[in-house]
């Protein structure tokens, strides 16, 4: 009998079969546990696949080889940028599609701005559609990475700082980026992010203009040490599309390529309520930049999803959820997204629309805007009316308009602002806060159903904008027509304790959330019984749902600093002055003396103490800076960094998250003359140059502690066990070789 050396393909299998068995043992330890919470049940449901015979190279063919598009094309300067399958839901509106059979094509069009687009069915091998939108942006993709890459490569800037760049050296996916101070706020920019190469921790950003082929701005974003804990697993564009029916309910629900999940054909007691709700993006806004991502979720988004889609049964009704994530080490990374889509149904015909950000995002200062779509339908498309209320009645939106669902506080005796019906069925819609500081905003649009305003897939406009939606307000009649309702709630992020909303991730949790409740009614009440409400308002005013003005910040800003003895709601904390600076997110956008980074939003405050008493004539430099920080609107100076210094970057809130002692402090710090010295010595010190040849692994320092560690485990604990079982089973055959 031969040896077990001289068995090659028994010593192959053995090996084969214990590393596959090392990998199952090893993702079943690593997947969550799924959770079942008292009185619920979650279900996670199986992953579904696009069926077609689908590719990108297959889509983009059929569709240029249609004459009609091969014309269209030519006569203008257009980039391809991606082609993705369209949802059940999405194909709808085209005739020609059938399930899993069409996909949408995308292209930049350089000559009018704005995009081409059009969807061609590949079962048949035929283009069905094309359109422009002069007012979208698209999104960034792999197919436009190798131009962004050579132009960022070929800046000075760039290689000073990086050296040779390439694809992998890339942080994060390229992102869809606008700067609020700069042509990108109109033109197409991609963002590409580095890890500083000196090691600190600290994220580079090079944001390219595609349109000019130029990049427009590099600049920093601090860091984050690494967390305690972590989140993994192996799955990665994990979802699923299905149907349920229960508590009078029946709505299906289908992901997107970068629209979210799209609910649709949600029935109560067998009345349509809605055909279509989705996300179309989520705008982020950091003052520090000052610009943002127009981030998208989908399976073809910047934001992609992750875990599975989950079904949760509860006493009285059922919610869909799925989560989007960016970066698999979350929280353990620098600059990572971390999305969540809720609707919930109960058994009375209520459902909620709810967006979670549970961060950490780019910097300390953020706004998260999910930009939610509603195609009403009540019974039917046709016929549905809305009113809105004002001051003291509720009228009739006779034409398109915007509403601000929080900073008018203005509300109806039962706390809505937008009422829907259709015969009989009546619907009341209320923004939920859960903002402690009442700080967020919310909007709403009112429109008219039109062809290509977002029933087909959804892309971005021109930043900080709205738009979509607000590029389609146009004086449509609304009321009594097919109404489409857009939902943007603002979430801010504020910084201190007790956590809201906070930047970093923490066990106890420390999410933006924003909730759209949509409640059955009754119909609108009378004058009479208006006037009656607001009588017993009047006469008791804690029985109105209306914020008050200490739950909601004033809108002129007149608030006093909050004293030593009085309880600061959400306040900043830190043990020193320089941690209550860092915390208050000052260093995002300024640079004092050796705190925070060159080149940002803010002006360079390190040598204020010189010139703070000549910038206001008849205050000294205390007072001015005093007002400066609880009024900024009212200081703004003339220079910054990136151009001309810009109103309503600077949040307004500080007279409420700062005590009056740490104002003190803080103005005290300015004022300290040795610390612009400090800053000069620290410039003429030496400092080691950044070459190439330095730059630091493409893992930054928290994810090597957090991801890798876990993985060499895993790989050590294979390969010891590979080796012991073949030494066994090898000692075992050799003996049975001797007998």
């Amino acid at each position: 009998m031969r040896k077990f050396g001289q068995h090659p393909i028994l010593y192959i299998l053995t090996i084969l079969f214990v590393f596959a068995a090392a990998v199952i043992w090893w993702s079943g330890q690593a997947r969550p546990a799924s959770g079942v919470q008292a009185a619920a049940k979650v279900i996670p449901l199986e992953i579904e696949v696009f069926a077609a015979p689908y590719s990108e190279e297959m889509a983009q063919a059929v569709f240029e080889q249609d004459p009609a598009v091969e014309n269209f094309l030519q006569q203008r300067e257009h980039a391809f940028i991606q082609a993705v399958p369209l949802s059940e839901g999405e194909s709808r509106r085209w005739a020609a599609c059938a399930v899993d059979s069409c996909a949408h094509i995308l292209y930049y069009n350089f000559e009018d701005k704005g995009t081409i687009e059009g969807v061609v069915n590949l079962r048949s091998g035929q283009a069905i559609d094309l359109w422009q939108d002069r007012g979208a942006r698209p999104l960034a993709s792999t197919n436009n990475l190798r131009a962004a890459l050579e132009i960022a490569a070929a800046d000075q800037r760039v290689t000073d700082v990086l050296g040779e760049i390439s694809a992998d050296d890339l942080m994060m996916v390229p992102m869809n980026i606008w700067l609020l101070d700069d042509d990108c706020l109109n033109d197409w920019c991609v963002d590409l992010t580095f890890h500083d190469p000196v090691g600190s921790g600290k994220i580079f950003h090079v944001t390219v203009n595609m349109e000019q082929q130029a990049v427009a701005r590099t600049f920093y974003t601090r860091g984050r040490p690494a967390r305690p804990y972590r989140d993994i697993t192996p799955q990665r564009n994990a979802f699923s599309d299905g149907c349920h029916e229960g508590e009078g309910w029946a709505v299906c629900w289908q992901m997107t390529a970068h629209d979210g999940v799209e609910f649709y054909d949600a029935q109560y007691d067998e009345k349509t309520v809605f055909s279509t709700a989705k996300i179309g993006q989520v705008e982020v806004w950091y003052p520090s930049w000052p610009g943002g991502y127009r981030d998208e979720i989908g399976f073809s988004a910047s934001v992609p999803p992750y875990f599975d889609t989950e079904l949760e049964e509860f006493d009285g009704g059922f919610t869909i959820s799925q989560l989007f994530t960016e970066f698999a080490r979350w929280p353990n990374c620098i600059c990572c997204y971390r999305y969540e889509q809720i609707m919930s149904f109960y058994e009375d015909g209520t459902f909620e629309a709810r967006f979670v950000s549970h961060g950490p995002g780019c910097d300390d200062l953020s706004i998260y805007q999910p930009m939610w779509r509603f195609d009403l339908d009540l019974d039917d498309p046709n016929g549905d009316e809305v009113w809105v209320w004002e001051t003291d009645q509720w009228r009739e939106a006779e034409a398109e308009e915007e509403l601000e669902l929080i900073l008018d506080r203005n509300l109806s005796p039962e706390g809505q602002k937008v009422a829907t019906f259709d015969g009989d069925l009546h619907y009341r819609w209320s923004y939920i806060p859960s903002d402690p500081l009442g700080l967020d905003e919310a909007k709403m649009f009112l429109l008219r159903w039109q062809e290509l305003e977002g029933e087909n897939p959804i892309l971005t406009g021109p930043a900080n904008t709205f738009q979509p939606p607000r590029q389609w307000i146009d004086g449509d009649a609304v009321s009594g027509e097919n109404v489409v309702l857009w939902y943007v709630p603002l979430l801010k992020t504020k910084k201190g304790g007790p956590w809201f909303c906070m930047p970093e991730p923490g066990e106890e949790g420390t999410p933006c959330e924003a909730v759209l409740r949509v409640n059955p009614a009754e119909e609108l009440p009378t004058a009479e019984e208006v006037a009656e409400q607001l009588a017993t308002i009047a006469a008791d005013p804690s029985a109105s749902p209306t914020p008050s003005p200490d739950q909601i910040a004033s809108e002129d800003g007149d608030t006093d600093v909050a004293s030593d003895e009085e309880a600061v709601e959400v306040a900043i904390e830190g043990d020193t002055i320089e941690d209550v600076i860092l915390n208050a997110g000052c260093a995002a956008c300024h640079v004092i003396g050796p705190i925070g980074d060159h080149g940002k939003v803010g002006p360079d405050l390190t040598g204020i103490a010189a010139v703070a008493d000549s910038r206001v004539e008849g205050q000294s430099a205390r007072e001015y800076l005093r007002s400066a920080i609880l009024y900024p609107n009212d200081h703004i100076v003339a220079d910054c960094p990136n151009g001309p210094c810009l109103a309503d970057v600077m949040p307004d809130y500080y007279g409420e998250r700062l005590s009056a002692g740490q104002l003190e402090d803080m103005i005290s710090y300015l004022l300290n003359e040795e610390i612009a010295a400090e800053a000069a010595e620290s410039e003429e010190a030496d400092v080691p140059q950044t070459t190439p040849t330095q730059a630091a692994p493409l893992v930054a320092a928290s994810d090597a502690q957090s991801g890798s560690q876990g993985i060499n485990l895993f790989l050590v604990i294979s390969y010891i066990l590979i080796g012991l079982i073949v030494f066994v089973l090898g000692w075992l055959l050799g003996r049975r070789v001797k007998k």
